[in-house]
Order: structure tokens, then C-alpha cells, then sequence
């Protein structure tokens, strides 16, 4: 049985989805950027990852890392926070963990757009030609 907070903070995420699913596509954040608008950028990539390019002015704490206190500290209250990884699936577990406790983030939706896995490329399974049924 889940205790009454952790539903609650559940239940306010939730009902306070917003259209966009809380995601900025890349388009979106690269025109906002130019025109100045100030995010905080959170790759939570691997270290080397980060350093074999990442967008100018992200900080770099690896997702396994980031719940610690130290790390935690280093995140504004008074900013959105636009978490980039790969490509969307692990900012997208931050982020809702993030919001949860107060935090206002969003996804760079598709990420860096680069698979953590060498040989395996970013493809869904329709990308692979495997069968779909409708209906």
C-alpha cells in the first residue's frame, strides 16, 4: 500500500500534465534560446557522453547521480529546468520524479537524439519493420 503522500504527489502530477506532456521539442527550445530566453539545461548524460558534445551552457549530472543532496542543491527553484539525455526516455523518469518534488521541468523531447547503446540505432519497432496489427 502506497502511503497517502507519494499518492497525493502522484495524483497532483497527474492533473497537471499540460497539453505538451511536458515536453519542448528541440526546434522550440533552439528559438527560444536565440532569443534569450534563460532555461536551466540538465543533461543527464554520462560524463564522457557530455563531453563529446553537449548544448552550450548545460550542466552536466548523471541521472543516477542526481538525487543526492549535493546535486539536488545545484537545481534553481526559481527556473525551469529542461532535462536532455539520448533520447527522452530517462529525462522523461527525472522529470517526473523533479516535478514531484517541486521543481518546474520539461523534456528536450528526442533528447541528443543519440542512443547510450553503440550499434544500436534509435528506431521504434514499426522503424524495424516488425508486424503491427489494427483494430
Amino acid at each position: 500500500m502506497k502511503s497517502n503522500t507519494v499518492m497525493s504527489l502522484v495524483q497532483n502530477y497527474i492533473y497537471s500534465v499540460d497539453n505538451g506532456w511536458n515536453y519542448i521539442l528541440p526546434t522550440t527550445l533552439k528559438s527560444e534560446l536565440e532569443e534569450g530566453k534563460e532555461y536551466f539545461l540538465l543533461d543527464s548524460r554520462k560524463p564522457q557522453h557530455y563531453d563529446s558534445g553537449h548544448i552550450e551552457g548545460a550542466v552536466n549530472i548523471f541521472w543516477l547521480d542526481l538525487f543526492k543532496q549535493e546535486n539536488l542543491a545545484k537545481l534553481p527553484t526559481d527556473m525551469e529546468i529542461i532535462i536532455c539525455c539520448y533520447v527522452g526516455h530517462t529525462a522523461s523518469q527525472i522529470m517526473v520524479l523533479l516535478q514531484m518534488l517541486g521543481f518546474r521541468a520539461r523534456v528536450l523531447k528526442f533528447g541528443m537524439g543519440k542512443g547510450p547503446v553503440i550499434g544500436v540505432p534509435v528506431a521504434g519497432w514499426e522503424n524495424y519493420g516488425y508486424p503491427v496489427v489494427q483494430g
